[in-house]
């Protein structure tokens, strides 16, 4: 019993990580098949009883839910399929031709009330709740459904003109377009099911950060590769090196965020999710800074800024070094250096320093560079 259980347990997972199904799978390419090698009511059988079986299959795998627009879809497909065989002619259904023609018209009509019932949604405004990998899933299935409403119209038209062109004596033709319009079909579901897989892959590898409100509440997430929201704020993780009475900077030219123009640290990252601020801050000495690998990082401050229209919640820490020249050899070469205390001030007067660093140089010179000038001015040190 444990056994079957753990089993059980195993197929649960591995369906969790599996991307959805193909749009139509189950009645779609399957049913262009089986009227190729069956009656056309044998193949309607063997249609519903591997839909039936599926479904049953997803249940106990615990992926039902996330493919159930594909299983209520095919269910839809499958029931007009087999009205269509009791309202036209027997002759048209006696050719697999005719059978596939049927098959194309159901799916052409699902996915006119599909268009139909997202107008009526966006109408209505009604919110789909899905998170980004959900939506990113949507737009890739949307996708997919354009290139089966074409290739569906373009095998009806590529049918009617083999049923009209063809000469009575060359009917077997009829049998190699059918043929044709199988291979074209499968071929298609499997560079879907190829490009699903790939987009699945992407999204785990992917990095993401939270979406936080004004209280530090996450609210959602945005991708790394294209971090913009204006739901909340984005969090950003700052580390200053400080040396005496200096501080390492570097001139920015960055346009893309985190960064900001002006001379600032080069020190910065984004904080993504399951990621601490202090583990991100370590994370930055122990890439940057060559042979100072056990200096731990001192929180400092958290402020809220925005930069380019874009709100952020900003970390601040701060590492002491003991020597300048420790720093001389970056693990990681930038065009840093070490900036006096005196100068940064005349050039804020300037504006050419960064936006972060103007925020927090109140909040520095009343707390750490005033200690460093406290300690160097003791006689005692």
């Amino acid at each position: 019993m444990k056994t079957l259980y753990s089993i059980y347990r195993k197929i649960r997972r591995t369906a969790a990580s599996m991307p959805p199904l193909p749009t139509e799978l189950f009645t779609f390419p399957l049913g262009l098949t089986l009227v190729q090698l069956c009656p056309p009511a044998v193949a309607w059988i063997a249609v519903a009883a591997v839909l039936l079986s599926s479904i049953l299959l997803l249940w106990i795998a615990g992926a039902l839910w996330s493919n159930r627009s594909i299983v209520g879809r095919s269910l839809f497909v499958l029931l007009l399929w087999g009205g269509l065989f009791f309202a036209v002619p027997r002759e048209l259904t006696e050719m697999p031709l005719g059978s596939q023609a049927l098959l194309l018209i159901s799916y052409l009509v699902s996915s006119i009330i599909m268009v139909l019932f997202r107008w009526f949604k966006a109408k209505r405004k009604i919110v789909s709740g899905l998170c980004i990998r959900g939506r990113i899933l949507r737009v890739e299935r949307l996708r997919f459904e354009r290139i089966l409403v074409i290739s569906s119209l373009a095998g009806l038209i590529f049918q009617a003109l083999c049923a009209q062109l063809c000469p009575v004596e060359h009917r077997n033709l009829l049998h190699l377009a059918s043929i044709f319009i199988i291979l074209f079909t499968w071929a298609v579901y499997a560079l879907e099911s190829i490009h699903l897989i790939w987009v699945q892959r992407r999204l785990e590898r992917e990095e993401w950060i939270p979406v936080l409100s004004d209280d530090q509440r996450p609210i959602g997430r945005v991708s790394k590769t294209s971090p913009a929201s204006e739901e909340g704020r984005l969090p950003v993780v700052r580390l200053l090196a400080i040396s005496r009475d200096m501080i390492y900077l570097e001139d920015s030219e960055s346009h893309s965020l985190p960064n900001a123009e002006g001379y600032d640290t080069p020190f910065l990252s984004w904080l993504t999710e399951g990621s601490r601020p202090e583990q991100v801050a370590q994370r930055l000495i122990d890439l940057r800074f060559c042979g100072i690998r056990r200096a731990k990082p001192r929180f400092l401050l958290h402020y809220h800024e925005q930069i380019k229209d874009q709100a952020l919640s900003v970390y601040l820490f701060a590492v002491d070094i003991a020597e300048p020249n420790q720093l001389l050899i970056d693990c990681l070469p930038t065009r840093g250096k070490w900036w006096p205390i005196d100068l940064l001030t005349s050039e804020l007067e300037r504006g050419g320093i960064a936006r972060y660093l103007c925020t927090e140089y109140p909040y520095l010179e009343q707390t750490l560079l005033l200690a460093h000038r406290l300690r160097s001015s003791s006689p005692h040190t």
